[in-house]
């Protein structure tokens, strides 16, 4: 009889044809030398594509990153927004009295810039800080536009105590972003 010659799988111990790529009786691999072994196509196949799909997201994340914070930040143009003028108004509201900071605001820059954060500092007839308080203004500031604002601040102390007031632009948000 003309046998074809055999070998013993190493995983289940049977005879198995020599050129077996895959044993017949446990489905385990023999050879590493076949594309269709796992292994192999995860090394060839998966992990490349893996790779290409990470990188594809990084660039996705820039690309978003770009849309909701768009360069230049306020920090670095910081000397954009100017508060050419401002009022302390008082207030009686059903919730007890209020300051109204009332004023005008100005652009300097070519950008424009999105709900500017108010830094409110207010002062005693001496001079001396008694109150400060941040307050968005939920408007957009267009270049060379000059718009009239407001920010109503609960006050921490009495009204006598309020002389004098002090207001700066301490962030904006540039226009150009998404959110």
């Amino acid at each position: 009889m003309n046998e074809s010659p055999r070998r013993i799988c190493p995983f289940c111990a049977e005879s198995i044809p020599a050129r077996a790529r895959l044993c017949p009786r446990c489905r385990q691999w023999l050879s590493w030398r076949s594309l269709r072994h796992p292994m192999i196509q995860l090394l060839l196949i998966q992990v490349p594509l893996l790779v290409l799909v990470l990188l594809g997201f990084g660039q996705f994340l820039r690309i978003f990153q770009r849309l909701l914070d768009p360069q230049p930040h306020y920090t670095e143009a910081s000397g954009a927004l100017a508060v050419i003028r401002s009022t302390l108004n008082w207030v009686d509201t059903e919730k007890g009295p209020r300051l109204f900071v009332t004023g005008v605001l100005t652009n300097h820059s070519a950008l424009a810039w999105r709900d500017p954060e108010f830094e409110c500092r207010f002062f005693d007839a001496d001079g001396n800080l008694v109150d400060a308080a941040h307050r968005t203004s939920f408007m957009t500031v267009k270049p060379a536009d000059d718009p009239a604002f407001r920010v109503v601040i609960e006050p921490a102390r009495p009204r006598d105590a309020y002389h004098a007031l002090q207001v700066r632009v301490s962030w904006a948000k540039n226009a150009r972003a998404f959110f």
